[in-house]
């Protein structure tokens, strides 16, 4: 990093979080609020199947996600962002939160090894060496632990259609947009082994130009709409603005 460039933690500031997110909390039945319920929702169903109980979440923000599981499981969350650690305090406060760059090194606050699920939901995006945050994360995990993460979809119908409109585009934090096929090589390549790949739906409204938006909701909505009242990850890759990645930590670990 330049001597001009801002410290990566005072990009990620108050600011950021109201300019992208446009709220300071979450509004009941919003977009941001059937978010955050299915994600929790993804996670607690890994926990269980997998039998475990700790899980440690990397860009956890305002905590809103470990706010739902922190009754049920073990929750810990690390962020880059100070202010966003202060806000998971307020909204999560039986959760042990952090800061932390996992860009750059092991979060010093854990022992590897010693959590079941890692989440990391719209985090490897914003990574200029995703390759080396994966495989932080990798190393978070037991022998069986798994990693779920979430990051802008290159090939769903919003990218191919909006082209620069796309909502990914719109974040200048946005450093690393790859293919699904790179991702999925990044996460092989930190030891993991790809379980499920999956999407989130269509929710980057309007989709086509000269339709109105009222007019779209049935076309796009139904698929959206099952998945997050399943709180399953039903859908295919191509179905949706983000893919989902869901892979183990062999027991027989030898993360490089």
């Amino acid at each position: 990093m330049s001597s001009d460039e801002p410290e990566t933690n005072e990009v990620y500031d108050e600011q950021y979080f109201k300019e992208t997110y446009g709220f300071d909390g979450l509004r009941k039945f919003d977009i941001h609020w059937w978010s955050i319920r299915w994600y929790a929702s993804l996670a607690a169903r890994r926990l269980r199947a997998i039998g475990g109980s700790r899980i440690l979440e990397i860009g956890c923000g305002h905590g809103f996600m470990l706010a739902r599981l922190e009754r049920q499981f073990d929750t810990f969350g690390i962020d880059i962002s100070s202010y966003g650690i202060e806000q998971a305090a307020r909204f999560a406060p039986d959760s042990i939160c952090d800061v932390a760059d996992v860009e750059k090194s092991l979060p010093s606050q854990f022992e590897p090894g010693s959590f079941d699920l890692v989440v990391a939901k719209y985090v490897f995006e914003h990574i200029r060496n995703p390759l080396q945050a994966v495989r932080v994360a990798a190393s978070m995990l037991r022998p069986g632990g798994e990693l779920f993460f979430s990051v802008p979809n290159t090939e769903s119908i919003g990218a191919r259609w909006k082209g620069g409109a796309w909502y990914a585009h719109q974040d200048p934090t946005h450093c690393s947009l790859l293919d699904p096929e790179e991702w999925l090589a990044i996460t092989e390549d930190a030891g993991l082994q790809v379980c499920k790949e999956s999407a989130d739906g269509f929710w980057d409204f309007p989709y086509i130009r000269w339709l109105p938006v009222w007019a779209q909701f049935p076309i796009f909505i139904g698929p959206t709409a099952l998945a997050c009242l399943s709180g399953r990850a039903i859908l295919p890759p191509r179905f949706g603005e983000n893919l989902l990645v869901f892979a183990r930590k062999p027991q027989s670990s030898d993360i490089r």
